[in-house]
C-alpha cells in the first residue's frame, strides 16, 4: 500500500503578519499589550505614556519597576497650568514642564487618546487629556471612553465679526441718522427739551376734535395780572354803582320839579 502526503507543509501556508507604522494605543498606555506577536503595531518602550501617579507623588513603584514612564517630558506630559498663568507656580520641584507656548487651540489627539507626542512642544494643539472628539463635537461616540468629557462655556460662543458684513451698532446707526437729517435731529432735541413751536402744538383751549396731537398744558395768567383785572372790574362796578345813584337823583329831581 502507498500513501501519498498531498498536504502542504505547514509553514508553506502561514500568512505573514501585518505590520502598522504606528504605535500600539494598549502598549502606550499601560505599558504592555497582550497580544503579542499578533499585534501589528509598533512597541516601542521609549514612547510610553507617562505615570500619573508619579505626578501627584503618590507612585509605589520605582522607575525600573513601573510599566509607565518616570520621565515628565513634554512629549507625554502636560504643561504647568499655573506656570502658564504669569508664572504663578508655588509648588517645589514640579514635575511639569514649566514652558510659555502661547494659545493654542483644540485637543492634540496623539496625546489625549495615547498618551504620547512626539512633537512635543512643536505641536499646534493643546497637550491636555481630554476627550477630543468630545471638545471638538460635543459628543462622544466611542463605547466605553475613559477620557474626561469636559464642557467647557467658550466652545459655541460664537466671535465677534468685523468684517463688512457686521451690522453696525444701534447706538452708531441713530447716530448716522442723527446727522444725515439735521431738521429731525432739531426737531427731536425740541421735543425732548420742552421748547415746542406754538405753530404746530394746539393748547387745550384751542384743540378740536380730530386734531392729531393735543397738548395738556394750560396757560396760566401771573398773579400780578389777576389782581389787575380784580381792581379793574372793582372801578368798573363802582363807576356804574356811581352812575346809576346819579340817574335816581336826577329823576327824583325831575319828579319833584313836575309836582310843583
Amino acid at each position: 500500500m502507498t500513501l501519498n502526503n498531498t498536504r502542504r507543509p505547514y509553514h508553506a501556508g502561514a500568512r505573514r503578519r501585518k505590520v502598522v507604522e504606528k504605535p500600539c494605543a494598549r502598549f502606550t498606555t499601560t505599558g504592555a499589550c497582550t497580544r503579542g506577536l499578533t499585534c501589528p503595531y509598533q512597541h516601542d518602550p521609549a514612547k510610553i505614556a507617562i505615570c500619573w501617579p508619579f505626578l501627584q507623588g503618590n507612585c509605589p513603584h520605582t522607575t525600573s519597576t513601573c510599566p509607565l514612564s518616570h520621565d515628565p517630558t513634554p512629549q507625554r506630559t502636560p504643561l504647568c497650568v499655573h506656570f502658564a498663568n504669569q508664572g504663578r507656580c508655588t509648588r517645589p520641584n514640579c514635575p511639569f514642564p514649566h514652558v510659555r507656548v502661547g494659545a493654542r487651540e483644540g485637543v492634540c489627539r496623539d496625546f489625549a487618546v495615547l498618551g504620547y507626542c512626539e512633537k512635543g512642544l512643536d505641536c499646534e494643539n493643546q497637550h491636555v487629556r481630554e476627550c477630543p472628539d468630545f471638545a471638538e463635537k460635543g459628543v462622544c461616540n466611542t463605547k466605553g471612553c475613559k477620557l474626561p468629557h469636559v464642557i467647557r462655556a467658550n466652545r459655541n460662543r460664537p466671535r465677534p465679526s468685523t468684517g463688512q458684513g457686521a451690522t453696525p451698532n444701534a447706538g452708531s446707526s441713530l447716530d448716522s441718522k442723527a446727522t444725515s437729517d439735521p431738521a429731525a435731529s432739531s426737531s427731536g432735541a425740541d421735543l425732548g427739551s420742552g421748547n415746542v413751536a406754538s405753530s404746530q402744538v394746539l393748547t387745550a383751549e384751542d384743540a378740536q376734535l380730530g386734531d392729531e396731537y393735543i397738548s395738556l398744558t394750560f396757560l396760566e395768567s401771573d398773579p400780578e395780572e389777576d389782581e389787575d383785572e380784580e381792581d379793574d372790574e372793582q372801578k368798573s362796578g363802582g363807576e356804574e354803582q356811581a352812575a346809576d345813584e346819579e340817574g335816581e337823583e336826577e329823576s327824583s329831581q325831575h319828579g319833584s320839579i313836575h309836582e310843583e
